[in-house]
């Protein structure tokens, strides 16, 4: 009887167990339950390689599902305040670092998380990680690639007339002079777009004065300075001249694409990023790349490295997105996003066998971005990019003098 009865208590017991078991089992599994993480693109042009990146994080981290928006450029930075007054920002979200005043805004909203001793940055360069430092804290993840820019031109039509790729600025004005007297769109240019125009002025003002750039990178320059001026004054004498077309001013960065992927312009000056675009558009484009020459034959190229995403402070899912965001400065995570974008890597490890790459950063100097100087040497509280972001069209249509728009900006910098 004796026996019988402590089988039965064992039996008891042991169900027991297992039901306390099945019970912490069943918490475990609740306890790894999917999570959604949202994340903010700003711009088109890198929705092929976010996706990529993201789907291969998936499927190494199935307890976790990343949706992605993708916004434009001209209207990101608003519709992203908004979301954070209302505290409903999306995990993580690009931003374009230091070379803006607007993440130095949101460090001081509490907006962003510190990724400082989080991430691993360890394989990236100095001047990559300065565009995603403030003091001596990190707030968001660096890229692996660099944004330089370049003029694409169709290599049917130059051949077509018998040109070259200049090897000096004299020759490049006569190229744009030699297409126009033969009928032909020398530059197809999106003037309604402040973006387009800050990458096709950029190389302009490398070629003219790459010393103005230097000076200005290490605080010894003004943007009023008479180099300065005479390389807006370029830009808007190649419009009089004609050789963006006529209709140049109501043209957006789709345009200005498209136009030059149809055929329809000999070169298009834009970023290095938008390479794949282009090809995209017309597979069967026989597309070169060059960097403005100077007088002197050198070839300028302007170097920004990209930046990378945030990690929301408010994020309700901390420590997943903090797993995307170190898995976002992997090299295997920036591979992905070269190979899709097909732009120039930053980041030792990180490679392309790109021809068209290549012809894009054949140049023998480096030069700092205009748009970074003015976002670096902002006065504290002062808004620099933004007016220019906003004023750089009214330049163009003849709204502002050279001398006012660049007088507007001096005065923003310290």
């Amino acid at each position: 009887m004796k026996k019988t009865i402590s089988v039965m208590m064992a039996l008891m017991l042991l169900a027991t167990i297992s039901g306390l078991w099945a019970k912490g089992a069943e918490e475990t599994v609740t306890s790894k339950k999917q999570v959604t993480l949202t994340v903010w693109e700003h711009t088109p042009q890198f929705e092929a390689s976010l996706k990529a990146t993201l789907e291969n994080f998936m499927k190494k981290n199935p307890d976790i599902n990343v949706e992605y928006e993708i916004k434009t450029p001209d209207k990101y930075y608003a519709l992203l305040s908004t979301t954070i007054q209302a505290g409903e920002a999306p995990d993580l979200f690009w931003t374009n670092g230091t070379a803006t005043t607007d993440l130095a805004n949101l460090v001081q909203q509490g907006a962003v998380m510190d990724l400082t001793g989080k991430i691993d940055v360890s394989g990236y360069s100095p001047m990559a990680l300065k565009m995603t430092t403030i003091g001596d804290k990190i707030y968001l993840t660096p890229g692996a690639t660099i944004g330089t820019r370049a003029v694409y031109y169709n290599k049917d039509i130059f051949s077509e007339y018998g040109l070259s790729v200049p090897k000096t600025f004299d020759e490049f004005e006569s190229i744009l002079e030699t297409l126009y007297n033969n009928g032909v769109l020398p530059i197809s240019f999106g003037g309604m777009f402040s973006w387009s125009i800050l990458f096709h002025f950029e190389p302009i003002l490398a070629a003219m004065a790459p010393d103005w750039l230097e000076e200005a990178t290490a605080g010894k320059a003004r943007v009023d300075d008479p180099r300065v001026i005479a390389a807006f004054n370029k830009m808007l004498e190649w419009g009089e001249k004609g050789y963006y077309g006529t209709g140049y001013l109501g043209v957006d960065e789709g345009g200005q694409l498209l136009a030059f992927s149809k055929g329809e312009a000999a070169m298009t000056i834009t970023g290095s990023w938008n390479a794949n675009t282009l090809r995209k558009n017309n597979p069967d484009l026989n597309i070169g790349a060059f960097q403005i020459p100077t007088r002197d034959g050198r070839r300028p190229m302007v170097v920004t490295y990209a930046t990378g995403f945030c990690v929301y402070s408010r994020t309700e899912h901390p420590e997943e997105a903090l797993r995307l965001a170190r898995y976002l400065t992997t090299i295997e995570s920036q591979q992905i996003w070269v190979d899709n974008l097909k732009d120039v890597p930053g980041l030792d490890g990180v490679t392309t066998d790109d021809p068209l790459i290549e012809e894009i950063v054949d140049s023998d100097i480096q030069v700092n971005s205009f748009y970074t100087i003015l976002g670096e040497f902002a006065k504290p509280g002062a808004t620099p990019t933004q007016i220019w972001e906003q004023d750089n069209v009214k330049l163009l249509s003849g709204m502002y003098s050279t001398e006012e728009f660049v007088k507007m900006l001096d005065e923003q910098l310290r």
